[in-house]
């Protein structure tokens, strides 16, 4: 099944990620060697694997897989993928995308991975760090893949499960994999994701309810204010949230669109911080990023946002501010490892 990236509808598809309808502070996360799997040395064959799902999506790969062995923590470029980090073993036990458009941002996942190199705001001009973390598998031989494409009128980083091969020979221990890389984005652009079945199925959707967003600014100094409505899906690990954004509003100039994806903190009271969202078309160039601050209430099942453009980036650009108020329309996704395994 394909999906456009405006399609608001039965799928919930945006310029920062593909998923079906259907379907914290910062803790240590220590990469660790194949040899950390502490007694389990035993090996068996394993079983052909059967092939992961597929996303909505299917973007052309320009790019070879990055590196597929376990704990392999060599940097390597495939295309326009580099590769900062990656092994067989993290603290993250379920499915987890954590996304950094900005210095702030990253240093929260520097705590959780020492090895990763110092990056300023001068890079995040230009690039995003993205980090995927499998997930609980049975064996070793699994990992993340990244691969870059053009899908339904935009560039897509496409974040796929890899498993063991045929015949292949593999550690019988619990493995939590993970790859870390960095991908060039334009600054004033979102960046777009496709997952495979493993993320799709962590995170958990929000319908808005109610919402505005107000733009001024621009040579006339006009304001228009315009509703908000669409979906959002959320990603929990321990005290950090994922947002994806699928947002669409109607204005006096016609209709805009939000489609971007943010990593932030979430307090042990539910408030959640955001450093950095595209604006999407509510706010043309030039322009800030919007930074957005929300509370999850009702044991996460509800979800507020706010949204404001604190400065523009020149005297005539544009800024703004809105809001939204959204419900969870499905339970949780099940958790395969408490959280409380984390040190955070």
């Amino acid at each position: 099944m394909k999906t456009t990236v405006r399609n608001f509808g039965g799928a919930f598809v945006l310029a920062a990620l593909v998923l079906n309808a259907t379907g914290a502070s910062a803790c240590t996360v220590k990469t660790r060697e194949g040899a950390d799997a502490g007694n389990e040395q035993s090996t068996r064959r394993t079983q052909p694997a059967q092939p992961p799902s597929q996303p909505s999506t299917q973007p052309s790969p320009l790019a070879s897989p990055v590196s597929e062995g376990e704990g392999n923590l060599e940097t390597k470029v495939s295309g326009e993928i580099k590769e900062l980090a990656a092994g067989g073993f993290s603290s993250v036990r379920d499915a987890f995308v954590f996304v950094a458009r900005d210095a702030q941002t990253y240093a929260t996942l520097r705590q959780w991975h020492e090895q990763l190199p110092p990056l300023g705001a001068d890079f995040f001009k230009a690039n995003a760090v993205v980090a995927a973390y499998l997930g609980q598998r049975s064996s070793g031989g699994y990992g993340v893949q990244f691969t870059r494409g053009d899908a339904a009128g935009g560039n897509v980083l496409r974040v796929s499960e890899k498993s063991p091969g045929k015949n292949a020979i593999t550690t019988m221990a619990l493995t939590y994999a993970f790859r870390i890389v960095s991908v060039p984005v334009a600054d004033e652009r979102p960046l777009a994701l496709a997952l495979d079945a493993a993320w799709q199925e962590a995170a958990r959707p929000y319908k808005v309810g109610a919402g505005e967003f107000t733009r001024m600014g621009g040579f006339a100094g006009r304001a228009e204010r315009s509703t908000l409505a669409g979906e959002l899906r959320v990603m929990r690990h321990a005290q950090l949230a994922t947002v994806f954004f699928a947002l669409e509003g109607t204005g006096a100039e016609g209709k805009h669109a939000l489609q971007d994806v943010a990593t932030g903190t979430v307090t042990p009271e539910g408030a959640l911080t955001l450093a950095r969202v595209d604006p999407g078309s509510f706010v043309p160039p030039p322009r800030h990023p919007l930074r957005a601050r929300g509370q999850f209430a009702a044991g996460e099942n509800k979800l507020s946002l706010t949204f404001e453009v604190l400065e523009a980036k020149v005297n005539d650009g544009y800024g703004g501010q809105g809001k939204l108020e959204a419900t969870a329309t499905a339970p949780p996704p099940k958790k395969r490892a408490a959280d409380g395994d984390d040190p955070m």
